[in-house]
């Protein structure tokens, strides 16, 4: 079996300024179909299909910070991949030495799904996320 099941979604990060260009550009430019961002993540940024079977996501977030070297520090790109098992790619992790982060789960109710996550990092600094494949937002608590 296969450890790593498929990836889930890219995200790319853009200055809090180049939002709306880059909804414009991911939206109408590469007429990518936007979706509503999970509930648990605010209002900034967008969240498109890219393609739908397979179901694979590209999330579009915006730096947070007040000055140029703040929003740097606070670029998030990464690549999601699943797992069948989280508890088990924790224990993993840890038994590798590899540090994780610790993170809430995104959901959404209107899209009907909540997923447990953590972030790692590979050994160059490339922030990677593993996600328990998705399940229904009534399976738990918010």
């Amino acid at each position: 079996m296969t450890f790593l099941t498929c990836i889930d979604h890219l995200n790319v990060q853009v200055p809090p300024e180049k939002e709306e260009e880059a909804i414009t550009f991911y939206g109408e430019l590469l007429e990518l179909k936007r979706l509503k961002k999970p509930d648990s993540l605010g209002p900034k940024g967008a969240h498109f299909c890219i393609s739908e079977t397979p179901w694979y996501e590209l999330h579009l977030g915006v730096a947070r910070g007040v000055t140029q070297a703040d929003v740097n520090k606070n670029l998030r790109n990464h690549l999601g991949f699943q797992v069948d098992d989280l508890d088990a790619a924790r224990e993993k992790f840890k038994a590798a030495g590899i540090d994780i982060e610790e993170a809430t789960a995104a959901y959404s109710e209107t899209r009907d799904f909540h997923q447990e996550r953590i972030f790692i990092f590979d050994p160059a600094g490339n922030r990677l996320e593993i996600l328990e494949p998705r399940r229904a937002y009534d399976t738990a608590e918010h």
